[in-house]
């Protein structure tokens, strides 16, 4: 299942002097010749995509929509490190001019949007070991949602806390979560 976002656009209704004004226009129009279309009906909105396709860095809850599928709560992000991580760290006031990043990133995130998407139908969910943080577990949409629950009982995972968002690379296609990698953390 596609998630989207949809865009409406609202037509402002027209006041009654203007409705007698379009009717003498079309009047004189057809008097002169001229042929006006009816109305039609008004088209549906447009889907529009929640995220467009392509790599982003976010932020992420899990939750499941109203027919029970698994969804992602995807907030972008930017992940910054070195000295721009440090600057926008004292622009928004968690260090002073001067100090350094104790771990030398800093996550800017100044809107935070959940955009609710769905999984591809064989999505990569790919977290972090925790008995050896250099390497990566690949695990299943419903080992995710155990330990967003915190009712994961298999290997330990490293640096998922229930309830807290997680940092991922979340790959979108077509709509959808194709692949969602965890970031490492200090």
């Amino acid at each position: 299942m596609e998630s989207v976002r949809f865009v409406v656009r609202r037509r402002r209704r027209i006041a009654i002097a203007g409705i007698a004004f379009a009717m003498s226009l079309t009047t004189t129009a057809c008097s002169a010749g001229v042929t006006i279309d009816e109305p039609g009906p008004v088209p549906a909105p447009e889907p529009v995509p929640a995220l467009p396709d392509g790599e982003v860095f976010a932020l992420i809850t899990v939750g499941s929509d109203e027919s029970g599928e698994t969804t992602l709560g995807v907030d972008v992000a930017e992940m910054l490190t070195g000295d721009e991580a440090r600057e926008a760290a004292v622009e928004d006031g968690l260090i002073s001019e001067g100090e350094d990043l104790p771990n030398d990133f800093y996550i800017d995130n100044d809107d935070v949007t959940y955009e609710l998407l769905h999984f591809s139908d064989d999505p990569t969910i790919t977290v972090i070991s925790g008995s050896d943080t250099s390497h990566n577990v690949e695990i299943e949409v419903e080992h995710l949602v155990q330990l967003w629950n915190g009712e994961y009982a298999g290997e330990p995972i490293y640096g998922i806390v229930p309830s807290v968002p997680i940092p991922m690379e979340v790959t979108v296609a077509g709509g959808v979560v194709t692949a969602a990698i965890m970031v490492y953390l200090p």
